[in-house]
């Protein structure tokens, strides 16, 4: 039996199987996966967005962005399970997630299975301008 996390991430990887997209190994560090355009993942993603999940406390963080890397995945997740599948350091729900654009990410690493996780994630490393918000706020996930 399979959560809907599973299915989601297991369609996830065969969608980006026949891209083809290259997804690196859990441990690959993040200076030997290349810097890629957001418009090169937009266009590896079938123009998916890449989700941003958050905490209740960091609900007000990212309205303007964000100059920090950033860790995403284009996975929907339930406020739960986000927190195993992207092997998430603080174990309190993710209760919001941000939709963004990666056209508007100037530099883009990955896609990384996530170490002792399950899922796929991008790395921002030099984080999201606030023009790559698909909405200005974080939207609830239940």
């Amino acid at each position: 039996m399979s959560t809907c996390s599973a299915v989601a991430t297991r369609l996830d990887e065969e969608m980006l199987s026949l891209r083809p997209a290259h997804i690196y190994p859990a441990h690959t560090p993040l200076h030997l996966m290349p810097s890629r355009t957001g418009a090169a993942v937009s266009a590896e993603l079938g123009g998916r967005y890449l989700l941003r999940f958050l905490m209740r406390r960091q609900y007000r963080q990212f309205s303007t962005g964000s100059p920090n890397v950033n860790f995403t995945t284009p996975t929907p997740y339930s406020p739960t399970e986000a927190i195993s599948w992207l092997a998430l350091p603080n174990p309190a729900p993710r209760d919001f997630v941000l939709f963004l654009d990666p056209n508007s990410i100037p530099e883009v690493r990955g896609p990384r299975r996530v170490l002792l996780g399950g899922g796929v994630e991008y790395i921002l490393p030099n984080g999201f301008p606030v023009s790559a918000l698909i909405v200005s706020w974080p939207v609830p996930v239940v």
